[in-house]
């Protein structure tokens, strides 16, 4: 049982919001953009979780093994590096917090996973 449709338009809706927001109050429109993009991908990798067995069906993935690990240090890397990029976090401190709110999605995701799977 995955995310319904409509939260998930609000969530994109939401990250819409927060990326017109960033782009006012910073006053430039590419830190509005990536905050778009990282907001929207964080999005996407939530309802890929939530419907994970049609997701990995059809990406041909196993729920373990090298591609898993592969995605969740991608989308930790990722996160950081917006991070520093668009809010000039210090480094170590946007990788602390990536690997605790992005880490924690992917933990939720793999507690789910059946352990037959």
């Amino acid at each position: 049982m995955g995310l319904d449709i409509t939260t998930v338009q609000r969530m994109f809706l939401a990250s819409l919001i927060a990326g017109l927001g960033v782009w006012y109050l910073q006053g430039a429109l590419m830190d509005g953009m990536l905050t778009l993009v990282a907001l929207c991908t964080l999005t996407a990798l939530v309802w890929g979780l939530s419907e994970r067995e049609t997701t990995f069906e059809h990406l041909n993935l196993k729920g373990n093994g090298p591609w898993s690990m592969l995605g969740v240090l991608a989308s930790i890397v990722i996160f950081a590096q917006v991070s520093v990029a668009i809010w000039a976090f210090p480094t170590v401190g946007a990788y602390v917090l990536s690997l605790t709110f992005i880490g924690s999605f992917w933990v939720t995701g793999y507690m789910m996973q059946p352990s037959g799977a």
